[in-house]
């Protein structure tokens, strides 16, 4: 699986995007002004959900349940288990609607910090001004937005925000801006390659 992450780019937002292969499906990740593309290895198929298992070039693994963070490893900072209690789906819920609530328990490292709790609280927002989104309309998506209250307080989180798409009237979380500590922080959007310019047709009489 970890020869599909030959076909991984990462660089600056002013790099020139790279050749795709369309038998991948790929997941764009940006952190601060540097962004990167991972490829889909395989779906972890668990209890709760299809867990999607993204690589990069360099190794690093990031697992997203319906668009959540649930695991990463190779970064410095890694959530190496998570465990999640009533968690509500995306369906249903427009600008305005009622908060929902549900806890989340991540085990981390470095430091063997094992069973942190999260209360959080999702609340319907309006799209936001500013997002890394480069390849879907923020207008187009239903947008949220995820506050914690960690225990212990040392190990709390900034927001996290979520666009979801209801394209083919599924719900299905095309982006989000999610943080694995206070200083790392990233956001991932399901990226769709452009196909790619068609071949001019040669000249008659060449």
């Amino acid at each position: 699986m970890l020869a599909t992450a030959r076909h991984i780019y990462s660089g600056s937002a002013a790099t020139p995007q790279p050749t795709f292969n369309p038998n991948y499906r790929y997941l764009r990740v940006a952190v601060g002004k540097q962004t990167a593309f991972m490829v889909l290895g395989y779906i972890d198929q668990r209890p709760e959900g299809a867990v999607e298992v993204w690589y990069s070039g360099n190794g690093e693994v990031v697992r997203l349940l319906d668009g959540r963070l649930v695991g990463t490893t190779g970064l410095r900072t890694d959530w190496r288990e998570v465990r999640f209690s009533s968690l509500p789906a995306w369906a249903g819920d427009a600008n305005g609607a009622a908060p929902k609530t549900y806890q989340r328990e991540r085990d981390m490292m470095p430091g063997y910090r094992f069973g942190i709790r999260d209360e959080i609280v999702r609340t319907p927002i309006a799209a936001p001004q500013q997002t890394a989104l480069a390849g879907t309309a923020g207008a187009s998506l239903r947008w949220y937005e995820e506050r914690s209250v960690s225990h212990p307080a040392s190990a709390s989180l900034p927001p996290a925000r979520f666009g979801v798409s209801q394209a083919g009237g599924t719900p299905r979380v095309v982006y989000s801006e999610q943080c694995i500590s206070n200083d790392l922080c990233m956001s991932f959007e399901q990226w769709t390659p452009s196909p790619p310019a068609p071949v001019a047709a040669a000249s008659a009489g060449t």
